[in-house]
């Protein structure tokens, strides 16, 4: 459909506009041709209309000779010959109508005025033309960009989706062959914490299914799923791991990407408590300022222990899960201080109606 007509307000702009152009251009077509003012509006007003069925009918033909293909010979010369025909053609039906209005108003020289204001109408109708050629192409480069750049939010949409299920389906298979064996070793010795070990259990695959098909979390939903992950990894490590998780309690509301925090705190135990003969303290902390929220997550590293090598796939996943879903408003940057490693998460904090979707 022509943008003009995608709407009843563009519609009547473009006739009310439209009508005020014609009238102008009677006038001045008049003073040109030595027609009274009155003699125009009749006679060239109404045959001003019939450009609208020739130049509008030109976005089609626009589409169908994009510029992008290089074939500018064909352009040029299609778009004159139309030209030239769809000329001769209003100037056959305008004569028409000059015709007819000589026989309804004699007192009106109809057909004398039209053929004094023939030539200047052809040339205006000309330029009429090439102005509507390149606003119609104009128009078209509009509407791909704007098509184009949907279909890239689309696909940024896709990839988070699929790179959200990956990280989905990395999370359980390692992560439930611990538990079932932390959970063996239980069972028979202690089936009350075995009990309790099997509801966390339960939350945390709950909440992995609960937020499958959505992209964003509290940041207090958020902190549960990591506390029973935590809790969970506790009963593998023991005494070996100590946690501290501090986040100001105006901030839980706060939506958040899902399962952000979670890779970050697995690549903490993996990569770091397991890798320390003594365990580890893992720091969990969320803050805010200047608008932004600051999440930083710490744990020791022993360079001397048990390595596990990773591929960094978790990391560039959620930097890629940030951006398309922030721009270069998030980041997320790690770094090494003192046997140390830190993983800082930057947020810009939405409006306070702002609410999980």
């Amino acid at each position: 459909m022509h943008p003009l007509f995608r709407t009843p307000n563009r519609v009547i702009a473009m006739l009310v506009g439209w009508t005020l152009f014609s009238a102008g251009l009677s006038a001045l077509v008049g003073g040109i041709a030595d027609v009274p003012p009155w003699h125009g509006l009749a006679l060239y007003t109404p045959t001003y209309f019939l450009w609208l069925l020739f130049l509008i009918p030109n976005y089609y033909l626009c589409r169908a000779l994009p510029l992008d293909r290089g074939a500018w010979s064909k352009v040029i010369g299609t778009q004159t010959l139309i030209l030239v025909v769809t000329g001769l053609i209003w100037a056959l039906l305008a004569r028409g109508y000059a015709l007819i209005l000589d026989s309804l108003a004699p007192s009106i020289p109809a057909l004398e005025h039209f053929s004094q204001g023939l030539f200047t109408n052809l040339v205006i109708f000309a330029c009429g033309y090439e102005f509507f050629v390149l606003l119609h192409y104009l128009l078209i480069a509009l509407e791909r960009g704007r098509d184009l750049e949907q279909a890239a939010l689309q696909q940024e949409l896709l990839t988070s989706k699929a790179e959200l299920r990956a990280l989905r389906a990395t999370i359980h298979p390692h992560f439930l062959f611990n538990a079932l064996n932390a959970l063996a070793n239980i069972t028979d010795s202690e089936p009350a914490q075995a009990r309790h070990f099997c509801l966390r259990l339960a939350d945390f695959l709950r909440y992995s299914v609960a937020y499958a098909d959505r992209p964003t979390a509290t940041l207090g939903a958020e902190l549960e799923h990591v506390e029973n992950y935590l809790s969970i990894e506790r009963e593998r490590f023991g005494q070996r791991l100590c946690t501290v998780i501090e986040a100001d309690e105006i901030l839980l509301p706060t939506p958040v990407p899902s399962l952000m925090l979670f890779p970050l705190v697995e690549n903490a135990i993996k990569h770091g408590i397991d890798s320390c003969i003594e365990g580890g303290c893992l720091e969990l902390r969320a803050n805010a300022s200047d608008r932004r929220l600051h999440i930083t997550i710490s744990n020791p590293v022993d360079e001397l222990g048990h390595q596990r090598q990773g591929t960094g796939s978790g990391l560039i996943s959620l930097r890629q899960r940030l951006k398309n879903r922030y721009g270069e408003e998030a980041s997320l940057h790690t770094s090494r201080k003192d046997n140390s490693f830190i993983a800082r998460i930057c947020l810009p904090l939405p409006e306070p109606q702002a609410a999980v979707k």
